[in-house]
């Protein structure tokens, strides 16, 4: 491999960027399995789901030098004024800066022409955080990992009872509307992306309240271990116990298939979740990682 010390500087203007097209499928795949800088947070997607046959993607760019692939950026436009950076990769030998901010502005356009004010990013692993430090993003929150150990739960006295019951594809525009009046635009997830989570989770239930949906949770398995994905109610509803309702289906559904151990992510500064969820014996895990923020205009 030709070490980055013995390759000439790369400039930002000599790469060339295009879309990703479905021939490229092997490409990809070799560029993010092989290369020291990668970074990963597809949550339900694949790389495969933005690949369509017919057209070049919109979700994914690749940058060249001459015809050698050297890096990539995926991130779906989702109906929101936020785009999610889902996988980025840059080739070994390459430096990162050049090659990541040439990725950056092809996408921009594309971007701002379908709405999106603003790109993020969960800057983990480390030569991500300092790259997008570099390209001036800026931290907008950080995100803490919480590991349960036990399957034990506390007792629970309900002060209002919601019925909770799965998720139909009808609920959908109702969950849509409870992310929007419970999360800021960056956590939001749009009515589409909601439905094709609820085809892809495991479990996904909502809380219901004279047949208005006001709240939902997700949640799936991975390899043995149990992930509490998102748990929502909406703010109206809050400080009833639905969100507790809502976190012991989830773990009981964890705790039938033998789930160990069980996590979840939440924001640093969700104290009222941590404290429901410290009770149910979650325990803050390693450290937190940084959400990476740049406006687009």
């Amino acid at each position: 491999m030709q070490g980055f010390l013995n390759r000439a500087p790369l400039a930002v203007d000599a790469i060339a960027v295009r879309p990703a097209q479905l021939a490229d499928r092997a490409a990809i795949h070799r560029l993010t399995e092989n290369q020291q800088r990668v970074h990963f947070n597809l949550d339900w997607w694949s790389f495969d789901q933005w690949l369509p046959a017919d057209r070049p993607s919109e979700a994914i760019w690749l940058a060249f030098d001459h015809q050698e692939l050297v890096g990539l950026l995926a991130a779906p436009y989702e109906q929101s004024p936020v785009v999610w950076l889902r996988s980025s990769a840059i080739a070994n030998g390459y430096p990162a800066a050049p090659v990541f901010a040439a990725l950056l502005a092809h996408a921009r356009s594309a971007w701002l022409a379908c709405g999106a004010e603003q790109v993020a990013v969960l800057a983990h692993p480390e030569w991500l955080r300092d790259l997008t430090q570099c390209l001036n993003f800026t931290l907008y929150n950080e995100i803490m990992t919480m590991h349960k150990s036990s399957r034990g739960m506390p007792g629970f006295v309900r002060t209002l009872a919601a019925n909770i019951r799965p998720a139909r594809p009808d609920d959908i525009p109702a969950i849509a509307d409870n992310d929007r009046a419970a999360f800021d635009a960056l956590w939001q997830h749009s009515a589409a992306s909601l439905a094709h989570i609820l085809k892809t989770v495991a479990h996904f239930v909502v809380a219901e309240i004279d047949n208005q949906v006001v709240g939902h949770a997700f949640s799936d398995v991975y390899d043995g271990r149990g992930h509490l994905i998102r748990l929502v109610v909406h703010p109206a509803c809050q400080r009833r116990g639905i969100g507790e309702q809502l976190l012991r289906e989830s773990l009981l559904y964890q705790n039938e298939l033998g789930a160990y151990p069980l996590t979840l992510n939440t924001q640093i500064d969700n104290i009222a979740s941590q404290m429901l969820y410290r009770r149910y014996g979650y325990q803050v895990a390693g450290q937190p990682v940084q959400v990476m923020c740049l406006l687009l205009h």
